[in-house]
């Protein structure tokens, strides 16, 4: 399965890099210079994992989160910034539920790594849901199917008990 990416960040020549980074080792690859045109993207093709920079005009990378969070929340959020403010990586696990915080400059394969692990990560919690929705659904039919033979052995008792004396 090929993974979906979107890629955020004013600085075209970033998302050049991110782009090149991740298209050549597989990955299907969006890119969009901010957090409005992310949201659009978003909601036409939800990707499996946002990679976002946290410092942007008209939206920040944290309120895009908060915002694809809601769009879609299996989608796994990376914050990329030059900042490494404790504050921003505090608000952005708390309130943006972000899965990891990378200071620029990133090494590539370090970045790599984080990517290819959040997307395990992702299909993990996928794989949960469909597996979570398989049991509730087998334990709904089987507690139909208990009921119906409840009726049924209800209805042989009363007939048992109509042929005794």
């Amino acid at each position: 399965m090929t993974h979906h990416i979107l890629l955020v960040d004013d600085e075209r020549d970033v998302l050049l890099v991110l782009e090149d980074l991740f298209s050549n080792r597989g990955y299907r690859v969006n890119k969009a210079s901010n957090g409005i045109q992310a949201l659009a993207l978003l909601e036409d093709d939800p990707p499996d994992l946002i990679l976002s920079d946290y410092r942007m005009p008209e939206m920040d990378g944290i309120t895009l989160f908060k915002a694809a969070q809601n769009i879609s929340p299996d989608t796994v959020r990376i914050l990329l910034t030059a900042h490494g403010d404790l504050k921003i990586a505090i608000d952005a696990i708390n309130h943006a539920n972000v899965y990891k915080f990378i200071t620029k400059p990133w090494n590539n394969n370090d970045l790599i790594i984080t990517v290819r692990r959040a997307l395990e990560h992702h299909d993990l919690m996928v794989q949960q849901r469909a597996f979570a929705e398989t049991l509730e659904l087998m334990v709904e039919e089987n507690t139909e199917e208990i009921e119906r033979l409840r009726l049924a052995l209800r209805e042989m008792a009363s007939r048992i008990r109509s042929l005794i004396p």
